[in-house]
C-alpha cells in the first residue's frame, strides 16, 4: 500500500502536510511517500516535533512498520495559477503524485494520492494521468455531511461538473452508493436520494426527472440484481439530508457546491451567535461555559478537518482532495481515511459495477429434421 502525500499543496504549505504526516504515522501501513521541494522537506524536518517523521525519513523505515521517503518535484502549482499550468509544469507535484498513483493503479497496486493544493489541478492532472473509468463520462467529488446518523450521508458532486445530464447524475449515484459501502460499518445497502425541491414524482426539473428514470432502470438499484449497490428512495428534500433518512444524496456541482458551502458558514455563524448570547447577561455566560463541552462535540461533527478528504470518484485510481485550509488534524485523517478507502478496494468494485450488463445468451436455432 502506498499513500503519496502533496507536501506542497494547501494553504499551510509544508507546515501543515508534514505535521499531519508525523500525527499518522503511528498508524500507517506500507509507504508513505512524501512528494515535494526535497530541499524545503528536509528544512521542515529539522524541527522537533516532526523528529518521528525525520528519523523515518532517514532510516526509510518507522517503528509502527511504515516505510517513508521522499520524491522530489522540481515546480509546485500556486492556488492562483490556471488549471492549464498542469501541461507547463509536468514536474509540479500535483503531476508527480498523480503518475505515480496511476503507475500503481495500472499495476494491479494499492496506491492513492492526497492533496490540499488546487483542486481544479488535481481534478485536470487525474484525468490526464489515471483517465476515466470505463462508461463514465464524469468523475464527482463526494463528501461526507454530518447527520442525526453516527454514518452521515455522502453528498455528490459538490464541485467537479457544473452542468450534467441525467447519465452523469445515474454514475453519480452508482458511485456514491458503493463508497457508501465502503465507508460504513453497518451491512444494510446505503439509501439513495436525488436532491429535489419536494418528495413528489411532479417536483424537480427536467435533470432531475429524466436522473430519477435513468437509475430506477439501472442494475445497481435493481432487488433482484446482483450487482445492486442502494437502495434508490426517489427525491429527497434538502431537510431530509441531516435527519438521516439517506445516504447518499446526488446532484449536480452547482447544486452540491452552494449546499455545502452553506453549512459551512452555517457552522460557522451558529458558534459566532451562541458566543454573542451568551455575553449578554451573567446567567447566559454561565449556561454557555456549562455547554462547552456539547458545543465542543457539535464542533467536531461540522468540522472538516474530521473528515480530512473527499475522493474524486471516477478516475481509474484513488485520489482524494484536501480543503484548501487544512491543518495537520485534517491531513492525519485523510491520511487514514485513504488507507481505509485502499483496503476497501471500492475503486476495483465501482468499475464492475459501472461495466454494461451482459447480454444474455441466445439459443442456437433449431435445425430442421431431415426425412
Amino acid at each position: 500500500m502506498k499513500l503519496i502525500l502533496d507536501v506542497m499543496g494547501g494553504d499551510s504549505g509544508p507546515s501543515a502536510n508534514l505535521e499531519g504526516a508525523v500525527q499518522a504515522l503511528p498508524e500507517l501501513e506500507g509507504e508513505l511517500i512524501l512528494v515535494g521541494d526535497e530541499a524545503i522537506i528536509r528544512d521542515h524536518l529539522r524541527k522537533r516535533r516532526l523528529k518521528l517523521l525525520a528519523a523515518a525519513v532517514q532510516l526509510g523505515d518507522a517503528r509502527q512498520g511504515c516505510k517513508v521517503r521522499l520524491l522530489h518535484s522540481s515546480e509546485t502549482i500556486d492556488m492562483h495559477d490556471s488549471i492549464r499550468v498542469i501541461r507547463q509544469k509536468p514536474g509540479a507535484s500535483i503531476n508527480l503524485g498523480c503518475n505515480l498513483a496511476a503507475q500503481e493503479f495500472q499495476a494491479g497496486k494499492p496506491a492513492a494520492f492526497i492533496s490540499a493544493g488546487h483542486s481544479g489541478a488535481m481534478m485536470a492532472s487525474a484525468l490526464l494521468n489515471l483517465g476515466r473509468l470505463r462508461n463514465l463520462e464524469r468523475p464527482a467529488i463526494a463528501v461526507r455531511l454530518p447527520t442525526l446518523k453516527p454514518e452521515g450521508c455522502i453528498l455528490l458532486d459538490v464541485g467537479a461538473n457544473v452542468d450534467c445530464k441525467p447519465e452523469h447524475l445515474r454514475d453519480f449515484a452508482i458511485m456514491g452508493a458503493l463508497y457508501a459501502q465502503a465507508e460504513r460499518k453497518a451491512e444494510a445497502l446505503p439509501r439513495v436520494g436525488v436532491l429535489s425541491n419536494g418528495e413528489e414524482r411532479s417536483k424537480g426539473n427536467e435533470l432531475t426527472r429524466a436522473s430519477v428514470e435513468l437509475i430506477e432502470a439501472h442494475p445497481a438499484f435493481q432487488a433482484e440484481s446482483p450487482q445492486r449497490a442502494g437502495l434508490f428512495q426517489g427525491y429527497c428534500e434538502g431537510k431530509e439530508i441531516f435527519k438521516g433518512q439517506v445516504d447518499v444524496v446526488v446532484t449536480d456541482g452547482f447544486v452540491g457546491n452552494v449546499v455545502l458551502k452553506s453549512l459551512e458558514g452555517l457552522g460557522s455563524a451558529v458558534v459566532t451567535l451562541l458566543k454573542r448570547e451568551a455575553k449578554q447577561s451573567p446567567l447566559s455566560a454561565f449556561g454557555f461555559v456549562l455547554a462547552t463541552r456539547v458545543l465542543r462535540s457539535l464542533k467536531r461533527k461540522l468540522d472538516y478537518a474530521e473528515y480530512g478528504a473527499a475522493p474524486l470518484l471516477g478516475v481509474a485510481g484513488y485520489v482524494f482532495i484536501c480543503h484548501g485550509r487544512s491543518n495537520g488534524k485534517a491531513i492525519k485523517n485523510a491520511l487514514l481515511r485513504t488507507q481505509t478507502a485502499l483496503r476497501s478496494r471500492f475503486v476495483e468494485r465501482l468499475e464492475q459495477a459501472l461495466a454494461p450488463p451482459a447480454a444474455p445468451a441466445t439459443a442456437p436455432a433449431a435445425q430442421p429434421r431431415k426425412g
